[in-house]
């Protein structure tokens, strides 16, 4: 999202006028034109305002995004050498990709407020189930991710065999070789 050129979208927001003061001398129909426009008027308000709330979060996606791709290249770099530290890096870039997914859902949820707040019909209780399930849904999947960077981690150790009464070990010397006198 941080591509996206949100100033330039936000100019472009003029197909609503400011109706102006009530009309409370009016005809019931100039009054309702005027509830009509300033319903408009207060749609592109609201998504203009959140347009430049959405410009002013570029430097935090571009920051977490960098810190993001930097731990998961090292990673990366690690596994690719087979180096165990190299799970330990993973599990790392996981956890603070699921917090930086958590932290984000979380502030474009308050940012949408205002304009849910013109559809409460529409928006009312779902938009809290919706932000439920979006984390939910965040938190799940990196959970099985984690399962799996455990798996893994657990199965690239060295397999070491206990020693146990099977095994003897014989001296063996360089005479060994040689036949027996007689």
């Amino acid at each position: 999202m941080a591509l996206i050129p949100f100033e330039f979208i936000a100019s472009e927001f003029d197909w609503a006028e400011d109706p102006g003061a009530y009309p409370e001398n009016g005809t019931q129909q100039e009054q309702q034109e005027w509830n009509e426009q300033k319903e408009l008027w207060d749609l592109q308000q609201v998504t203009y305002n959140l347009m430049i709330d959405l410009e002013e979060e570029k430097p935090v996606q571009l920051a977490l995004s960098s810190v993001l791709t930097l731990a998961g290249i090292i990673a990366i770099i690690q596994l690719a050498q087979q180096k165990f530290n190299g799970f330990a890096l993973a599990f790392v870039w996981l956890v603070l990709t699921l917090l930086s997914k958590i932290f984000m859902t979380i502030r474009y949820n308050e940012m949408m407020n205002d304009l849910n707040a013109l559809f409460p019909d529409e928006t009312g209780q779902q938009m809290g189930y919706q932000t439920l399930y979006s984390l939910g849904g965040e938190v799940m999947c990196n959970t099985i991710l984690i399962a799996l960077l455990i798996t893994c981690a657990a199965n690239s150790r060295p397999k070491t065999i206990e020693e146990s009464g099977f095994h003897l070990y014989h001296q063996q010397s360089a005479v060994a070789d040689m036949p027996p006198k007689d």
